[in-house]
């Protein structure tokens, strides 16, 4: 979404493809979960031999070479991914913040190499941004979800926001409304950001609801099922 990376949007915004299965035989992995882990992965712009590394992929490759080519390919197809991370880079060398789509400002230092020479944080240029941002998200959903529920006949409360999911306790008898509730605000979401901040989400951003009596045995509640 931020990078404006126009082969990413076109993929998303098409439900006939899976992304994790193009990207495996585009990147020539063995697996369609190794696909989809790497993509989460490399979107924070992950070295050769962090891979290499990783216990999440060196069952694959413990070649750094290996891994270096695959992220070629990568930043070779997603190539506004690859743009916008590297003027992330132009103002972090030039000591300038990075402004996000709320207007949040990351103040990035420039690291050291083994020898003391300045090094690009390339990770931390990469991720900042985007888990920033999925914060600020999370907080539009968060207080959408607070209003409709005051304003509901509900019983029930707002437990709490764990990384990117929202959790309340309601009744049994009140789930099946929670959970519209909860699809609403996502559907709702780019709509809402876009009026408080200008900013055009591009891509829908669809959620997932899961009922239970606890954390540990949840079912997912579909969309269609209401």
């Amino acid at each position: 979404m931020i990078s404006r990376d126009p082969v990413g949007i076109e993929e998303l915004l098409d439900p006939t493809i899976d992304i994790h299965k193009l990207n495996q035989d585009a990147f020539e992995l063995p697996t369609r979960l190794v696909s989809k882990t790497y993509l989460f992965r490399t979107i924070f712009r992950g070295s050769g031999w962090a891979f290499a590394n990783d216990p999440d992929f060196s069952h694959v490759s413990g070649d750094p070479d290996y891994w270096d080519g695959v992220n070629e390919r990568f930043y070779k197809k997603y190539q506004g991914i690859d743009k916008w991370h590297k003027a992330n880079a132009q103002l972090v060398a030039a000591r300038q913040p990075i402004v996000g789509p709320t207007g949040r400002r990351w103040f990035i230092p420039l690291q050291a190499d083994y020898n003391g020479r300045p090094k690009i944080p390339w990770t931390t240029l990469a991720n900042y941004p985007v888990q920033g941002t999925g914060a600020d998200i999370m907080c539009v959903a968060r207080v959408s979800l607070a209003n409709r529920l005051k304003q509901s006949d509900i019983q029930g409360k707002l437990v709490s926001t764990v990384h990117d999911s929202l959790v309340a306790d309601v009744a049994d008898k009140y789930v099946d409304n929670m959970a519209r509730m909860m699809y609403s605000v996502f559907d709702d979401l780019p709509k809402n950001f876009k009026k408080l901040f200008g900013y055009d989400m591009i891509v829908p951003f669809p959620c997932e609801v899961k009922f239970g009596e606890n954390l540990a045995d949840m079912e997912e509640l579909s969309k269609e099922k209401l």
